[in-house]
């Protein structure tokens, strides 16, 4: 198991009880030692200071002596849930399961789908990756301190990919350029990757509008859109 941003340790103590093995990173150092000392006599928790995204979310589970895939667990800061979580999914299937607690309007928008309020790119590149659903909300009074914000418990399960790689990568880059040009339709926002009049006739072919815009369209429209598409083009 890993576990980010133990903290004080809260959490860490109900995982222990379940856990063969944990790896908890914490990057602010007094915390890391406190906890790395009430641990100190339990080989079973492994505790490091650190910033988990200054290594491969392999990396701290081989240090801690997890083998095979492994559960995170996590009260993500808001500034880097984001960045966390993608490192997470992305770890070549070291990461089977991500339950982590997040910004309430950060989890909708990772399981948002087009038509629905948060929707966009980190929308599209989660549904890629993986199937999420939100668990729960907590209100801010549950935390200390207390933040500004409700949270949300986010779930995401790693999944084998709808496409080939190189095919997924590539629809993402036109979900990128279509969603950092929201006010353009989506043809004139793909203009600069290909004649209009290709993505044109490729929304046609979706049963799509030419005015169609980014927010239209799921992550198997951008696949679509993807294929026979190349950027060195």
């Amino acid at each position: 198991m890993l576990e980010v941003g133990p903290g004080d340790g809260a959490l860490t103590r109900v995982l222990a009880v379940m856990a063969r093995t944990i790896a908890a990173v914490e990057i602010d150092p007094l915390r890391a030692e406190k906890l790395a000392a009430e641990y100190a006599a339990e080989p079973r928790v492994r505790v490091f200071q650190g910033d988990v995204l200054r290594r491969p979310i392999a990396s701290w589970l081989d240090a801690a002596g997890c083998t095979g895939d492994a559960l995170l667990v996590a009260n993500l800061p808001y500034n880097a849930a984001t960045p966390i979580v993608f490192a997470a999914l992305e770890s070549g299937g070291r990461i089977r399961r991500a339950v982590v607690t997040v910004q309430r309007e950060v989890a909708r928008r990772f399981v948002a789908r087009p038509g629905v309020e948060g929707y966009g790119y980190l929308s599209v590149r989660a549904a890629a990756l993986a199937e999420g659903r939100v668990l729960f909300d907590l209100p801010p009074g549950v935390f200390r301190p207390r933040p500004k914000v409700t949270s949300s418990v986010l779930e995401l399960t790693p999944r084998e990919g709808k496409a080939p790689p190189d095919q997924v990568r590539r629809a993402l880059t036109l979900a990128s350029l279509g969603f950092n040009a929201r006010r353009k339709t989506l043809a004139n926002a793909l203009s600069s990757a290909a004649p209009r009049s290709r993505w044109e006739a490729a929304l046609s072919e979706l049963g799509k509008s030419p005015l169609a815009r980014a927010e239209e369209l799921s992550l198997d429209d951008f696949l679509f859109l993807a294929r026979g598409w190349s950027p060195e083009r």
